[in-house]
Parts: C-alpha cells; structure tokens; sequence
C-alpha cells in the first residue's frame, strides 16, 4: 500500500466516525492513535499516550478556562443578567425594536462577564424572549436577537475562544482577549443597527415602541455595577499588566462569587450546582483537547502541515485569495462542527499557513472567532439557535430565520476585520 495512502488512512477515519455519530474528541484521539502505530509503532504510541494526557490537561495556561466558566456559572446562577436586560430596555425601549436592540446591549454586558456564548444565549432566552413575546414581537426577530446577541460572549473578553486559540498557537492569550474587545463592540453595533433597520422596512416585527422618563433610566443604572466590577476585574487587570490571564479568572470567578453572596443571591445550593456544571463543561472541553494533542501528534509525523505550506508557497497565489479560501472553510465547518473542535482540528495545519504568509497571529484569532461567531448561528448545527429554541419552545425555523436576517450585520463586520487590521491590533499594541 503506498505511504501516502497509510498515511491518509488516520484523517480518512477520523472523518467518518465523526459522520456516523462519535463525538469529535474521542474521534480525534482514535485516528490520532491509529495514525501514530502505522507512522512510528506501538512503542511510540504507548511513550504518547503514557505522557500526552497528563501533560495537556496540567498546562498552566489551561487552568484559565476552568476558573472563566466558574466565573460564568456564578453570574448565571446570580441571575445578574436581569438587571442588566431592564437597563438596556429603559434606555433603549423608544427606539424602533427597542426591546430587541437591549438585548443585543445585555448579552454584550453578559458576554463581559462570562465568557460563554451557550450560557449567554441561554439566559437571555429566558430573560429577554418572554419579555418580547408579551410585547407581541415576532418570533423571528425575537429568537433571532438572542441567537446572534450570544455570540458575543466569545468576542468580548473574557473568551475560552480565546484562550483555546493562544494555548495551541502559543499566541499571547493577555493579547488575544484584549484584540476582541473593539470587535465586540463593531458586532454589537451591527446587529443593534440590522435591527433598527429590519423594523424599519417591515414594522409589523415589533409592537409600538414604549419610551421611559429619564428618572427611570437613571435609576435602572444602579443594578449594572456588578458587570461594570466584573469587566473593570478581568480586563483591567490584564490591560494594565498587572495580571496574567489566569490570575485575572480567578479574580473574576472570586469576584463573581462575592457579588453574588453580598446580594443574596448565591447559596450552598446554587454554588455547589455552579461547581458541578463548571467541572461537567470543563471535562468536555479538555477531553476534546487532549484528543486534539493526540491527533496532533499523527499529524506532525506525517508533516502534513509542512507539506502544504511549501505547495501552496510554490503556487503563487495571492495571499488573500488563500485567506479567502480559509474564510470559506471556515464557514462551512462552523455549519456542521462545535467551534472549538474546529479549532483544535483546523489550527495544526492552517496555523502555520497562515504565518508563512505573513499575517499577524492576535488578527488572526479575531477572524476565527469571528467565523465561530458565525458557526454559531448558521444551519443546520447553529448550537445557539438550537439553544435558544429549546429554552424558549419557539420553533427552530423561525430562530433560525431571523438569525440569518440579522447575519447581514455579522458579515459587514467581518469584511471590516479583514480589510482593517488595525481595529484588532491598536488596543494589544497599547498594552504595558
């Protein structure tokens, strides 16, 4: 059998136990470990599997994810997110789909704090979706709102996008959440404005809107110190160089915790249930990118990643013809895969691609991000809109209608991101 095909045979496998059904981390560690015995043997398998394991899940770096889904688990269980939701919707409820456009400004407090696009798009379907229904907005514009508003949360530090991205690439992970924060802000922009401009062109989307006295809007502000707190912690702290990215999550998560306890609304019940839940999304994540390193390992003996550097660096195609096809790919996995799985799977080999043709590594974290973003509200995976379907009982088609409408925004800004770098790169070039 010709050394090309043996060497292919692991890839081949991995893709089709993902398309009969295995979850992508144990699909990744199977072919990994197949691709590793025909490559080097049983003796090299048993060395990387006796070590790989434990030196991926103790990595200092990672114990940043863990302590920014506690952090996270705190804010659900607080229920802080209501609060922030009134604020927006007094200030911003005589706008045309007022309602709709404060959600878009709590989820974006929301993601400062959390980190976690499902948990975003979960609360806010519960807090923000029974508000607008009582008001007879329109299923779609409704569902829509909360599905792409979620996204947000991996943009906006605090981001385990982020993180996952800088521990594989060994990118400043400070940099990294620090480059999401004026993206986060252009999203949430956009999708505010697709907003007023969907129920501009068909008004019957939105009921009448309801204006607030300025006593009301003002007094709304005091129940948003909290985010304010939780945001000044974990990015202050890292923009000011005064600590490192894991130092600052678990400022956040004890920040989080006291806030919670100092407003009553943390008990033992509901710390111990934000515990299990943190351990639960925590085993999930490091379980996918311990098959990952597995995976990984395979893919460096065949030197996959090398080979196709030096083809394409033959071709003399033009740069952004080659980011464009990455782009595309990007998308389409986002259509069908978890957005860290595709990170993990992807970034072995589109990393040193993507260096070798001399973009810069924090910008290029923001572009995938900004795919995931994307992933994250497309069909027929869309988690969001499937997330956010299943809180609300809205059917699927309509979230998954009015995500796409407001997808318009998503795309505008992604354009921008890539034909401006400099709106990634000013704020990590401040940094001390």
């Amino acid at each position: 059998m010709p050394d090309q095909l043996i060497m292919a045979m692991p890839l081949i496998g991995m893709i089709v136990l993902i398309a009969i059904g295995m979850p992508v981390a144990f699909a990744m560690g199977v072919s990994g470990a197949a691709g590793i015995y025909f490559m080097g043997g049983f003796d090299s398998l048993m060395g990387i599997l006796a070590t790989s394991p434990y030196r991926t899940a103790a990595s200092y770096t990672l114990t940043t994810v863990p302590l920014f889904i506690l952090m996270a688990e705190f804010i659900v269980k607080s229920e802080i997110v209501h609060e922030i939701f009134e604020a927006g919707y007094k200030w911003l409820g005589h706008l045309p789909g007022g309602v709709a456009i404060a959600t878009v400004l709590a989820d974006a407090g929301f993601g400062a704090m959390c980190g976690s696009s499902t948990a975003a798009a979960a609360a806010m379907s519960s807090v923000a979706i029974p508000q607008m229904k009582r008001l007879k907005y329109r299923d779609s514009l409704s569902g829509g709102v909360v599905a792409v508003a979620g996204t947000l949360a991996i943009m906006i530090p605090p981001s385990i996008v982020f993180i996952i991205y800088g521990s594989v690439t060994e990118t400043s992970i400070g940099k990294l959440l620090i480059a999401g924060i004026l993206p986060g802000v252009l999203t949430a922009l956009a999708y505010a404005a697709a907003i007023y401009v969907w129920v501009k062109i068909d008004p019957s989307v939105s009921p009448p809107q309801m204006a607030w006295s300025w006593s009301e809007r003002v007094h709304s502000l005091k129940y948003v110190w909290p985010m304010i707190v939780l945001f000044a912690v974990v990015v202050g702290t890292i923009y000011a160089g005064v600590a490192t990215p894991t130092e600052s999550a678990a400022f956040g998560a004890t920040a989080a915790l006291l806030i919670g306890l100092a407003q009553g609304r943390l008990d033992r019940g509901k710390i111990l249930a934000a515990c299990l839940a943190t351990i639960r999304s925590t085993v999930m994540i490091f379980v996918l990118i311990i098959g990952a390193m597995i995976f990984g390992y395979y893919m460096t003996l065949t030197q996959m990643a090398q080979d196709l550097v030096k083809v394409i660096a033959a071709s003399d195609l033009d740069r952004w013809v080659i980011m464009g096809g990455l782009v595309v790919l990007y998308v389409v996995l986002g259509c069908i895969l978890d957005q860290i799985a595709i990170l993990l799977l992807t970034l072995p080999i589109t990393f040193p691609l993507v260096m070798s043709l001399g973009f810069d590594p924090i910008w290029f974290g923001v572009i995938i991000t900004a795919l995931a973003e994307i992933g994250l509200i497309t069909p027929p995976v869309g988690l969001n809109c499937f997330i956010v379907s299943q809180v609300s009982r809205l059917p699927l088609e309509e979230v998954f209608k009015g995500a796409c409408i407001l997808l318009v925004g998503e795309l505008i800004v992604m354009a921008l991101l890539m034909g401006f770098p400099e709106i990634s790169l000013w704020l990590p070039s401040m940094m001390q």
